[in-house]
């Protein structure tokens, strides 16, 4: 944490206010296979929606007993070099991948007994050492994640394994290929969500036991608010000692490892203000390119003040362009980001449309997703994907922001304030900000008062041009009405 006002040249702010297909192309079937890497790539699967309908299906009980699950082998064949296996040779080895597929099953999905508190305890004994580090980072693409915490019972409707063996040149099974398609109806009280899971595994014999040594997964498992009958009509305000609109400046750096975070370039930036008269909220994202005047340094992209400068000279550079002050700033790096993210259980976003960005190693399909720090990551840096490019990846960061108002209402409404604990906690460990502890409890508080659909999300206006070699962001005249409309209310409404 700092405090109190930098050297920079910061106006001073207002007196304080007390206030985050499968792998499908097969492998070339050689003599010795060897598969030791883990990957793994996770999409929503697009299904039914969410039915509250408390009738019960003439097919499926409300809240059934855990089903006994049955993969139904659908296929199985096998490969040796220069030959094909006999469905003799294939019979035993299918069998037994189909019983740690099945077991994989039952403890992911199935059986609420071996859900665990949501660290499926026995599944990772399933995969090879090697994997295990990977897979535990992937419980929630690999079962029902958080979701498991508000569900009942899941009951499967359709179950099936195709298994591929490969085998040396006696015969003797190497590897195995085995694709997973369930899906499943998942219970809670009244309220019935889709559960689907599609995924290609590759196994390896180890110890006369089969263990997964790589996959790549696809599904879909319902949200935990989705599963939460009372969730629409959940009203839960808790007393905000804030009365008056609050600006905060929340920016992220682009330092890496062993950089420092406050002098590095600024990597996102966003004016977000807070109205709790009207209750509503509005973030406005200047995009890192900007091309500004930098009290001290002339003009430069709006991004070099946090290295030139710190925190305070990129406060006094909005606040410049704007016309007013801003109540305090709000900073975190990479890491730090991505640590808060996880330390609050992920975030629920909804994502505009399909990202594919290698770049920011984003790959995201079209609808709502529950995403960890690396994911949310991945999403706040994807451009290269986007249509309007760094415009369109600062209003995805605003989403994002969004996402962290809705994710922590919906805690709020299920436990209470003491959800805001880890939150607040967070804050404290991986922001920097010229607000205290007692403040940044003041801004979650306010945060938790909004409801995330009167958050307005825009980025100010501009075009992209060319000044000495360097690409650079534009801002036109409406940018600074935009700027002036926000930070004098905090609202961004034309006014």
């Amino acid at each position: 944490m700092t405090a109190g006002v930098g050297s920079s040249g910061r106006m001073p702010a207002r007196s304080r206010r007390s206030f985050g297909t499968a792998l499908r192309a097969r492998f070339a079937l050689a003599a010795l296979v060897c598969l030791m890497a883990c990957t793994a790539a996770a999409a929503p699967v697009p299904g039914p929606e969410l039915s509250t309908d408390p009738q019960p299906t003439p097919s499926i009980a409300p809240t059934p007993a855990p089903p006994d699950l049955v993969l139904e082998l659908s296929s199985s064949e096998g490969h040796a070099v220069g030959r094909r296996l006999l469905p003799a040779e294939v019979a035993g080895p299918a069998e037994a991948v189909r019983g740690t597929m099945e077991e994989l099953l039952e403890i992911a999905f199935v059986d609420p007994e071996r859900w665990g508190d949501g660290s499926f305890p026995g599944l990772l004994s399933l995969f090879a050492a090697p994997a295990r580090d990977e897979a535990d980072g992937d419980l929630r693409r690999l079962t029902l994640g958080a979701a498991a915490r508000e569900i009942d019972a899941v009951s499967p409707t359709s179950a099936t394994l195709d298994v591929e063996i490969v085998a040396d040149r006696a015969g003797h099974p190497v590897a195995a290929f085995a694709t997973v398609d369930l899906e499943a109806v998942a219970f809670a009280g009244e309220v019935r969500g889709p559960v689907r899971h599609h995924g290609t595994y590759v196994l390896q014999r180890s110890a006369e036991a089969w263990r997964i040594v790589s996959y790549e997964v696809r599904g879909r498992v319902p949200r935990p608010a989705q599963l939460r009958t009372d969730v629409g009509a959940t009203s839960f305000v808790p007393g905000i000692g804030l009365r008056d609109p609050l600006v905060v400046l929340v920016i992220g750096s682009d330092a890496r490892p062993g950089q420092s975070v406050t002098h590095s370039r600024a990597d996102s930036i966003h004016l977000v203000g807070v109205d709790p008269a009207s209750g509503r909220a509005s973030i406005l994202g200047i995009p890192r390119d900007a091309w500004v005047p930098i009290p001290g340094f002339g003009t430069d992209k709006v991004n070099a003040a946090l290295a030139r400068g710190g925190p305070d000279l990129l406060v006094s550079t909005v606040e410049r362009l704007s016309g007013e002050r801003i109540d305090a700033y709000v900073l975190t790096g990479f890491e730090g980001f991505e640590a808060m993210v996880d330390a609050v259980g992920g975030l629920d976003i909804v994502v505009p449309f399909p990202i594919r960005d290698s770049y920011a190693k984003a790959d995201f399909d079209l609808g709502p997703e529950h995403v960890d720090g690396r994911d949310a990551l991945a999403f706040t840096r994807a451009r290269h994907a986007l249509p309007n490019g760094d415009f369109g990846r600062s209003l995805n960061q605003g989403r994002l922001l969004i996402g962290a108002v809705s994710t922590m209402r919906d805690q709020l409404a299920r436990y209470g304030q003491v959800a805001l604990l880890p939150w607040v906690l967070a804050g404290a460990e991986h922001l920097r900000s010229d607000l205290g502890l007692t403040d940044l409890l003041g801004l979650a508080l306010a945060a938790s008062a909004i409801d995330e659909r009167e958050v307005t999300n825009a980025v100010v206006s501009g075009h992209v041009a060319t000044i000495a070699g360097k690409s650079v962001v534009l801002l036109d005249g409406r940018a600074g009405a935009m700027l002036r409309d926000l930070a004098r209310d905090g609202r961004l409404d034309g006014g």
